[in-house]
């Protein structure tokens, strides 16, 4: 009788058992069953030994041979002594020898792999023959023995002949065949007499309403799922088989009867049999999770090591437990690839996709060869699940695909199967462990500081110190913190330290930082940066193999492609986690709750490769996060409202400040904008509304803008942001008056035909001056103040054109007259005289002296002038002007200036000094209060024993109205002089009728 492995179990229990068996009427009709035990013997024919033989504890007896060990479990020590001679030479006896040992005993014979065993006493040699010929002719006699009496039966298996032992399974149905003996073979269980015989062994009970409604809800998945499945798995048969099958699902008993049971040492039932017991306990005791059905993926691979050793040391697969520990699961050590994957499905609220994925195509791989692997169908079918969306497979097979060692998965027949040799990834992981960190940091920073090099900001790498950071306000600085200086762990940390000392200090010694609103930090997420340097050292991996001629040698066409392609993706990969890792972002900020330190943590959204693929600079990213967070304005945003400077911009108090110093304001007040490029002409848009408006007005040197009255106002050619342009709050400035230039041309008394004049003017404030005589331009250079003289003999026109700079030109013109007496006619006009009418006006009696001219001691020519104004009957002295010309004279005139301040007094001096090698000449024409700076050096020039000089000085009094010539100001002057007499002193004095 031909039988499979598990009826051999059952026949052997029976025939020790009898019908005491509990539940035995579950499975057979009891009047078939011996009422009591019989004689049986089972030999595991692959534990047999014709060399060593099997010892026998008990007895001490040791066996050789199938029939020795037959007779020895039959008769024990008496039955082996029957044929001991027959074992020991291993020579096959005869029928009567075993007669005697069966002893005419209802008796069962039950052999279990002779194929193998047949195989191994080939190697035996037997006399003229070997052991594998004795075998047979021992089973030739066996079987006639069976056949020719009632109370012996004779059960036996044989493996196919397509398995490993295949030849000698065929020579023993040869021989059988041949000799035709009567036998009776049993086919091997069906798909469902295995279901059944599973689910009664492991299961007491199981409700048959739970298996249906498993099926139904199974069978709506299907229908309703859009993804690829197997065809038929949608039809009600599919159904009935989950039902039959429930709690297992189908795909689970396929794998495991049917692929898995075509490697030779996996046993079809009883090996099922014991992994699904396994599985069960594994279950059975985790009560944290609701499965409806047990699906491949349920077998805990890794996590139970007999499960584990079942499926890989015992099916002679040692080398597929370092795939299981690389790629799905490792109990000790580092994390399998899908185990690193789960954490981030969990914590995402999932279940462990990837493990999941693996352990089913680990499975279907276990067989190797060309049938090992599954297709998406089949797979997507083994992991479908009520309740849970399908997509999940294609995710993770793909990311699991990208790091796994041994997982091949080919896109184009969409077989995926774990192999026993490794694939590039583990060639690129191998490459990868000899890639340091400090060379990965090197990469990242080199990429680093492209990604974020200047565009909008000025960038700053790695700052070391608060030195490292100019305090300057005409750029925006984005410091990148080196991740080996500070990291952030959480979206809520302050500011590291290193960041606040850059922010507050300058690095100079007890100097703090001015300009803080313009400076950004970008500072490294902890975690991310670990990412980064991952994927950088993995980068340099594939680019060191590549770089190799000896290296890509060893690859396949496929693995340098993928090589090259995964060359490809992982450079934009370590791009897109570098971004990731500098995503802290913090910028100044005045708010006291968020920002206690004045810097507010901004964290920028993670990006992905569609983000990050084609932008060159990550700047971009950082301007948009600031226009989000409205530290800087939008690109369409208008000019700043003049009301808005004042308000928040212009500090109280102030009267007036630069142009420079507002667009400093914003680089320094943390509640303001920060001022992009761009902002800057919407400054100076703004500067020019509040001039138009009349918010403030603007002084550019000397000229003025003010909005007037009668909205009128000039505006400056352009807006510089400088020290020369200073704003002022309204009311401060005054249009400037009318220029005042006073000119004077005053005909000397002579008897010659020619007579001389003197011309004098005085252009305070002008830069140049340009004489003019008849509109003919007078040669020579001119100072503001200054004289002219020249002898005329008719009337002339003098004219001056003062300029002043910025384009403000004044002009003024007077005549020098000339009158001819003694010819008794009246001379002829000029033109100008007779166009004028003011022609025969002219007096001799009328004409009365405008100046005086002296010369001599300080006594003696204000005793002159007290003479002349007393001859003249003048009322009133409108200015006074002294003058001296020699270096003691200046000096001691230099003496009364601090007493001579109180009056109007302006200086009009030259001073030519030679001192050795040194030449130094200085002309200055103004108020006293500017000459001090120059005084002192003078004065110690002109003390020099060597020195040789020019001087001229000239203090002219100008009084607002004409004093008395006896009155006090005259009488101060002359005593201030009379303290330090100089010793020679020109005196002009202007007088009035």
């Amino acid at each position: 009788m031909v039988v499979k492995l598990s009826q051999e179990i059952a026949l052997w229990h029976i025939a020790k058992n009898g019908r005491s068996i509990p539940g035995l009427d579950r499975f057979a009709d009891l009047n078939f069953i011996p009422d009591h035990p019989i004689q049986a013997a089972a030999v595991a024919c692959q534990d047999l030994d014709p060399v060593n033989g099997v010892y026998h504890a008990d007895t001490g007896v040791t066996t050789y041979t199938l029939w020795g060990e037959i007779a020895y479990q039959i008769g024990g020590v008496a039955g082996y002594s029957l044929l001991k001679g027959s074992d020991e030479q291993r020579v096959s006896p005869g029928t009567v020898v075993l007669e005697r040992i069966i002893h005419g005993q209802p008796t069962v014979i039950i052999l279990d792999e002779i194929a193998r065993y047949l195989r191994a006493a080939k190697a035996t040699v037997v006399g003229n023959s070997d052991l594998a010929q004795q075998v047979v002719a021992f089973l030739f006699s066996l079987m006639d023995l069976a056949a020719a009496c009632n109370n012996l039966v004779f059960v036996y298996t044989l493996a196919s002949c397509s398995d490993s032992f295949g030849e000698e399974t065929t020579e023993i149905r040869e021989a059988i065949s041949a000799t035709a003996r009567q036998e009776r073979i049993l086919k091997p269980s069906t798909d469902l007499e295995i279901y059944n015989i599973v689910k009664q062994r492991v299961f007491s009970s199981i409700q048959a309403d739970a298996a249906t409604n498993a099926a139904k809800e199974y069978l709506q998945s299907y229908k309703a799922s859009r993804i690829n499945l197997p065809d038929g798995c949608k039809d009600a048969r599919y159904a009935e088989s989950i039902e039959q099958s429930y709690p297992f699902h189908p795909e689970l008993f396929t794998l495991l009867t049917k692929k898995i049971a075509s490697i030779p040492n996996f046993q079809r039932t009883r090996g099922a049999l014991r992994l699904f017991a396994r599985v069960i306990r594994y279950l059975w005791e985790d009560t944290s999770v609701w499965i409806p059905l047990i699906h491949p993926h349920h077998i805990p691979l890794g996590i139970e090591e007999e499960i584990t050793s079942d499926l890989t040391a015992r099916l002679e697969r040692p080398l597929l437990r370092i795939t299981l520990q690389a790629d799905i699961y490792n109990p000790t050590g580092r994390e399998a690839h899908a185990q690193l994957q789960d954490g981030e499905w969990k914590a995402a609220g999932k279940p462990p996709f990837s493990t999941w994925v693996a352990r089913t195509i680990f499975l279907h791989s276990i067989n190797q060869g060309t049938a090992a692997g599954i297709r998406r169908a089949e797979l997507n079918l083994s992991l479908l699940t009520p309740g849970l969306e399908i997509g999940f497979v294609d995710t993770a097979l793909e990311r699991l695909s990208e790091v796994a060692w041994y997982l091949e998965n080919d896109p184009m027949t969409t077989l995926a199967r774990f192999k026993e040799e490794p694939s590039i990834n583990k060639i690129i992981a191998e490459e990868k462990a000899q890639i340091g960190i400090t060379e990965a940091k090197d990469d990242l920073r080199n990429r680093r500081d492209t990604i974020f090099a200047d565009k909008f900001f000025k960038l700053v790498s790695a700052p070391e110190s608060p030195a490292d950071v100019d305090d300057v306000s005409d750029s925006i600085a984005l410091c990148l913190i080196d991740f080996n200086k500070a990291t952030i762990s959480a979206t809520t940390e302050g500011p590291p330290s290193i960041v606040e000392k850059i922010f507050n200090e300058t690095g100079e010694s007890g100097k703090f930082r001015t300009f803080r609103n313009r400076l950004l930090f970008l500072v490294a997420n902890k975690q991310e940066l670990e990412r980064a340097i991952d994927n950088a050292r993995e980068f340099r991996a594939i680019q060191n193999i590549l770089n190799s001629p000896n290296r890509l040698q060893d690859l396949s066409e496929s693995q340098l492609k993928q090589l090259k392609d995964k060359k490809g993706s992982l450079d934009l990969g370590v791009r897109v986690s570098l971004t990731n890792a500098y995503r802290h972002l913090f910028y100044p900020a005045n708010d006291p709750v968020k920002a206690a330190k004045g810097l507010m943590h901004h964290p920028l959204s993670a990006q992905d490769a569609s983000d990050v693929k084609g932008k060159n600079n990550q700047q971009d990213v950082i301007l948009k996060a600031l226009k989000d967070c409205q530290k800087i304005r939008a690109d369409e945003a208008p000019p700043y409202a003049p009301a808005y400077i004042l308000q928040k911009v212009w500090l109280a108090g102030l009267t007036y400040w630069t142009t420079k110093a507002l667009k400093e304001a914003f680089a320094k007040d943390l509640s303001l904008n920060i001022l992009l490029e761009g902002e800057i002409s919407k400054l100076r848009d703004t500067i020019r509304l509040g001039l138009q408006t009349g918010s403030w007005d603007m002084k550019v040197g000397e000229k003025v803008y003010v909005k007037t009255d009668d909205g009128k106002i000039s505006l400056p050619d352009s807006i510089e942001f400088d020290h020369r342009m200073v704003l002022y709050r309204r009311g401060i400035l005054e249009l400037p008056k009318p220029r005042e230039i006073e000119l004077n041309a005053q005909v000397m008394s002579s008897t010659d035909r020619l007579k001389p004049v003197r011309v004098r003017w005085r252009a305070l404030g002008a830069l140049t001056i340009k004489l003019y005589q008849d509109g003919n331009e007078v040669g020579g250079e001119f100072r503001p103040s200054d004289e002219y003289e020249i002898a005329i003999a008719k009337t002339v026109t003098f004219k001056i054109i003062a300029d002043y700079g910025n384009g403000e030109v004044e002009e003024r013109e007077t005549q020098a007259k000339v009158l001819v007496y003694g010819t008794g006619n009246q001379p002829t006009p000029g033109s100008h005289e007779a166009t004028s009418g003011s022609w025969g006006n002219y007096s001799l009696f009328k004409a009365k002296p405008e100046e005086f001219d002296l010369e001599g001691t300080p006594n003696s020519v204000f005793a002159q002038l007290s003479d002349r104004i007393l001859d003249n009957q003048a009322q009133g002295i409108q200015s006074l002007e002294l003058s001296v010309a020699e270096v003691m004279d200046y000096r001691k005139l230099m003496t009364a200036f601090p007493l001579l301040m109180k009056f109007p007094m302006q200086i009009d001096q030259v001073a030519t000094i030679s001192l050795g090698e040194q030449f130094t000449r200085l002309e200055y024409q103004g108020p006293y209060k500017g000459f001090q700076s120059f005084q002192a050096a003078i004065n110690t020039l002109l003390s020099s024993p060597e020195v040789k000089a020019d001087v001229s000085l000239k203090l002219i009094f100008q009084f607002a109205s004409p004093v008395e010539p006896n009155g006090t100001e005259i009488s101060n002057i002359k005593s201030t002089l009379n303290r330090n007499p100089v010793d020679r002193l020109n005196l002009t004095a202007k007088v009035t009728y």
